[in-house]
């Protein structure tokens, strides 16, 4: 229950005060469109508002405030994504089955396939003991989502999903890529909702048993997007970020951390824009062989926001 250095001091809720139960713990990339980070000097996350695992109190839901970041790369002994495990992509929504936006769905596929077997990109997370998996052909759920659809319906449906055959049953050796439509709003508590406060996350049903799910709403117009004006920028962006932190932290806080924070999450702080040879644009996540973020073969700082640990990334530590 008590997985994290975050948790396990906590016995109860720092919101309601209530006795805390356990926690469910999420991988969100946070927006920046509220200003969650501070524009100029280090970032401490104090109050778990930035990116990185968020943790919720059982059973009143609060999202509890945090302790600052430690400096080490931590394996925690969770699930890691196995050579040969598999994707799948979901589109959720009759939105999605119009002509007139299955460019957009072919576009978004390819991605998902590039950013998977970019060598450089996902090739590189072996040092973490993380393998390349396939992506087998997606599916479009033609039942229209809530127009304000919470993390736990997600789940409910997900499962649901899977036990008819609507998606391939992947037990705990893959995950799926879910996309909302326009005018979809995901929330993960009645005070955390997409764009307004989140861009995207990863999750599972179950913990270590899957099965595991990433959550693209439809690309946010602002906070989510550090490099340009395109959408579809915007949610490879996001995509990139999640998949790799899926990889890498499957049940979200028990595989690859730094302090709070997951590998993409530390390098969000200090944002370089980076491509992946086939030209998406993709988030970088922290090389711990190289002790740097990882940058593609076309990067620009078109935007650098203040770095993650007060420490500096000269000194963060590695730890197994």
């Amino acid at each position: 229950m008590h997985r994290c250095e975050a948790c396990e001091r906590i016995s109860a809720c720092t919101v309601c005060g209530h006795r805390v139960t356990g926690f469910d713990h999420i991988g969100v990339r946070a927006s920046t469109s509220r200003g969650e980070h501070a524009t100029t000097g280090p970032r401490r996350n104090t109050t778990n508002s930035g990116s990185g695992v968020w943790h919720f109190a059982r059973p009143c839901g609060h999202k509890i405030a945090s302790p600052a970041n430690s400096p080490r790369v931590k394996y925690n002994g969770g699930p890691l994504w196995k050579a040969g495990y598999t994707w799948q992509n979901v589109y959720w929504g009759s939105y999605f089955a119009t002509p007139p936006n299955s460019s957009w769905v072919k576009r978004v596929d390819n991605a998902v396939t590039n950013i998977e077997n970019d060598t450089a990109y996902s090739g590189g997370l072996s040092e973490y003991n993380v393998g390349i998996g396939k992506v087998i052909p997606s599916a479009i759920v033609k039942t229209n989502p809530p127009t304000r659809v919470s993390d736990v319906q997600i789940k409910q449906t997900l499962t649901s999903w899977i036990s008819q055959g609507t998606l391939a049953n992947f037990g705990n050796q893959g995950a799926y890529n879910i996309f909302l439509p326009p005018g979809v709003t995901v929330s993960l508590s009645p005070l955390e909702a997409s764009c307004k406060v989140f861009c995207d996350y990863h999750n599972t049903v179950n913990g270590t048993n899957g099965p595991f799910y990433t959550v693209e709403p439809y690309p946010c117009a602002q906070g989510c997007n550090h490099c340009t004006s395109d959408p579809f920028d915007t949610l490879t962006q996001g995509l990139s970020e999640e998949m790799v932190e899926l990889k890498t932290d499957m049940d979200p806080g028990t595989g690859w951390v730094i302090g709070n924070e997951e590998l993409c999450d530390y390098c969000d702080a200090n944002f370089v824009c980076n491509r992946i040879s086939t030209g998406e644009f993709v988030n970088a996540w922290y090389d711990k062989g190289k002790t740097a973020c990882w940058t593609g073969p076309s990067t620009s700082n078109l935007e650098l926001l203040p770095t993650s640990l007060d420490s500096g990334r000269s000194r963060i530590q590695t730890g197994t």
